[in-house]
């Protein structure tokens, strides 16, 4: 199946994940999303995909990436091939933005981004934790483990309950404002 998708094409995303290539397109094959995500930010819960195989790609900025209990940065260029099973996160450095691509193969994942924003929609808030985690589960996404754990700036696994806030504390660390100080 051969496919063209111009910007104007593109389906919903939802916070900095567009969908660049919907696994519609290719007849499950794969899919491909474009990430633009701000500097320190703790990402997702640490996860598998027991189907499916991630790629990402780093356009600008860097990623940390934990991958099977190491954790490397990775610049513009660079890529990691996430194999099906395998525990993975990442997150931003505290100074620097990301703009990455993920490519999922078979496709499918992609979906969990619009399913998401309409949950947001319909239900009129913000998603809880266990909200998110529920809809990611019919997606190919499984949590690594009991409890969910998240990727500081700094390479930390954490708490995924302390992760955003040792975030903000490690960009206040890097800008030399310190947490808490009024504006």
């Amino acid at each position: 199946m051969t496919t063209i998708v111009l910007p104007e094409d593109r389906p919903a995303g939802r916070r900095g994940f567009e969908i660049v290539l919907p696994t519609s397109a290719t007849n499950g094959v794969s899919s491909l999303v474009e990430a633009r995500v701000v500097a320190a930010t703790a990402g997702p819960p640490l996860h598998t995909h027991p189907n499916s195989e991630e790629t990402y790609f780093v356009i600008e900025g860097a990623l940390l990436m934990y991958v099977d209990g190491k954790v490397v940065e990775i610049g513009p260029g660079g890529l990691a091939h996430i194999s099906r099973g395998t525990e993975h996160t990442w997150a931003t450095l505290p100074t620097v933005d990301a703009h990455f691509l993920t490519l999922h193969t078979p496709g499918g994942y992609e979906l969990y981004h619009p399913t998401a924003l309409q949950a947001e929609h319909d239900r009129g808030r913000a998603l809880t934790q266990a909200d998110l985690f529920e809809i990611a589960k019919g997606f190919d996404w499984k949590l690594a483990g009991d409890e969910p754990f998240r990727l500081t700036p700094l390479g930390e696994l954490v708490e995924a309950s302390r992760a955003d806030d040792e975030a903000a504390r490690a960009a206040a660390e890097a800008t030399g404002v310190t947490a808490g100080a009024a504006s």
